[in-house]
Formats: structure tokens, sequence, C-alpha cells
């Protein structure tokens, strides 16, 4: 509300578009600390799904589905370490950042939903699904912060959302692992290296 309030006291236009692209920046900052989350679901995801790919395709065991268990539990229990650490730090959120949170804890109840029904639909259905959500996550965070690793790494995991749905499931993992590398892992890995230019 200040935000806004500081906004329409400005007596310029360019002023207004001055103040907005600082708290823009200001949010990139912030969002390029925490490119460790990109990073942590990232990695997992690549990894998980590269073991899934190997051990149902080459392996050909019935247990090919195990790294994802494994995978994301240990990925959730270091991103709540490292986000009980950052909350710790403190620090005053902008209402971007405020938006951006609200947007991916919107992101992480609906793959929630979506993963709750993979049993009913299958996993052939379900991926794609899930990689269409990885890309609109990361578009619409990249469009908000003018970002556009995020918005081209959204664009593709569109991209192998639609392939995918043409293919069978042992090769949807060679997509979820293309969508996670172009929409989480490079962006992630750009966020932090910005965030250590301008730190």
């Amino acid at each position: 509300m200040q935000c806004i309030y500081k906004i329409i006291k400005m007596k310029t236009a360019e002023q207004q578009i001055e103040f907005i692209e600082e708290m823009i920046a200001t949010a990139k900052g912030n969002i390029g600390e925490g490119s460790i989350f990109y990073l942590i679901w990232g990695w997992s995801v690549f990894i998980a799904a590269g073991i899934n790919y190997y051990l149902l395709n080459v392996a050909q065991t019935d247990l090919h589905w195990l790294p994802w268990p494994i995978g994301m539990t240990l990925a959730g229990l270091l991103s709540m370490i490292v986000g009980f650490k950052k909350g710790k730090q403190g620090g005053a959120k902008s209402h971007l950042e405020n938006f951006l949170g609200s947007l991916w804890l919107g992101f992480i109840i609906t793959l929630f939903v979506v993963l709750s029904g993979m049993w009913v639909v299958g996993y052939e259905a379900t991926y794609p699904i899930l990689m269409a959500l990885y890309g609109f996550g990361t578009f619409a965070s990249g469009r908000m912060l003018k970002f556009k690793p995020l918005m081209i790494g959204g664009v593709c995991a569109w991209i192998c959302a639609i392939l995918s749905f043409y293919y069978p499931f042992s090769e949807q993992l060679i997509f979820i692992a293309v969508a996670i590398l172009t929409a989480y892992i490079i962006p992630g890995h750009l966020l932090a290296a910005q965030n250590q230019k301008n730190g």
C-alpha cells in the first residue's frame, strides 16, 4: 500500500516508471538470492528423471519410480532448511515479492492436486501437465521480473509439455529433464551469477 501511495504522489510519469523499475530491480536481486530454490528443485527433478529413465529403460526394474520419493523428500527437507535460515535473516518484502510468493504457493498446491490424481489418469497424462505447470510458473515469474531466461525457460517447458503428449512415459522422462533444465537450472544459475555480480 505504501508503494502505491508513493507512486501516486510522484509528479511525473518518468518518476513513477523509474520508481517501479527500481522496485523490480530490488525484487530481482532478492529473487536472485532465492535462486538456490530453483537449483535445489531443478537438479533434484533432473537427477530423478535421469535415474528413473535408466532404471526403466536400461535396468528394466519395477522400482524405476523410486528416485522420485527419495529425491523430492530430500529436496523438500533441504528447501525447508534453506528457507528457515533465510527467514531468520528477515528483511521487508516488496509487493512484487509477495505476489511471486503467492504465485509459487499456488503452483505447489496445484502440483499436489495434479499428483493426487496421477494414479487415476496415469503417468502419461500427468507428466505433460507437470511440465506445463513448470512453464507457467517460470514464464510468469520471468515476465514480472523482466528476466528473459525465465521466460524462455517457461516457453521451452510448454513446448516439452506439448511434445510429450505424443510419447510414452519412458520417453516423457527425457522431456521432463529438458523442461527442468531450461526452466529451472539454467535460469537459476544465471540468477545466482547476476546476484553475485550485483552483490
